[in-house]
């Protein structure tokens, strides 16, 4: 029987690319998002292709909903063995000006949601030996900005949950890791990455000089939940050309 992986907002964004790599290396992937149309016709097109792809529909943001929908995918595919946690939206807002709701939306998605998911499949990995779970973290973990303070705060509690996770469930044969990605070329970033004075700003900044794509990301995530990973565990891996390393815009040329 092949691997059984769980990716959450598997249906759009770097999830996807999750999805169609994991997917294309032979394992039966279960994809969840809260978009039953964006699923159903991820789900559609990866078929057609020859690939094991399910779609589940849920909202995250409970408990409850965590619980019943990985009972759901191991009842349907009778395992669980990798889960990752790509689920996740951004809101800008003035760090005086976030509301209430705003900061909640995004701390239930992004920082909830991906406990509610770790928790969930915990004990299905248990009965299979152990397992892989990859978080997805940001640079925004790592560093300050502007505007994004509901999105930086959960990303910096998802570095922790990793790390907290790693600890406690290694008795278990589970690994616990999470990825940083840094500028990524997407269709939700076309708007950011094109523009000609933000992209020399962000390139400028960038060792490497360019931005990267979903493959590139979606390649760490398979490497972090294979067996090639098996001592790493509690890490945060950023995927960022260089861009936490250093700023090469601040120093003169040689």
């Amino acid at each position: 029987m092949s691997q059984v992986a769980v990716i959450t907002g598997g249906a759009s964004g770097l999830g996807l690319a999750v999805v169609e790599r994991l997917a294309r290396k032979g394992l039966t992937v279960a994809m969840i998002d809260i978009s039953t149309e964006n699923g159903e016709t991820a789900q559609t097109r990866l078929r057609a292709e020859g690939l094991d792809v399910h779609f589940f529909e849920a909202d995250l943001t409970k408990q409850d909903n965590a619980k019943a929908v990985a009972e759901r995918i191991f009842d349907s595919l009778k395992a669980i063995h990798i889960l990752v946690n790509a689920a996740g939206i951004i809101r800008r807002a003035h760090h005086v000006n976030v509301t209430d709701a705003e900061l909640n939306q995004v701390l239930d998605i992004n920082l909830n949601g991906s406990v509610y998911m770790c928790q969930a499949v915990q004990p299905f990995m248990i009965r299979g030996g152990g397992g892989a779970i990859v978080n997805f973290a940001s640079m925004l973990a790592h560093y300050g900005s502007k505007n994004l303070l509901a999105y930086a705060a959960s990303k910096g509690g998802i570095v922790t949950i990793t790390k907290c996770l790693a600890v406690d469930w290694a008795e278990f044969g589970i690994r616990v890791n999470a990825v940083s990605p840094g500028y990524i070329e997407t269709a939700l970033s076309a708007g950011a990455t094109k523009d000609p004075v933000f992209r020399e700003r962000i390139l400028s900044r960038t060792p490497q000089r360019r931005f990267g794509s979903p493959e590139e990301v979606a390649s760490v995530i398979d490497f972090l939940c294979s067996d090639d990973a098996s001592f790493i565990t509690g890490v945060v891996l950023p995927i960022d050309g260089g861009l936490l390393a250093g700023d090469p815009s601040l120093f003169p040329p040689a």
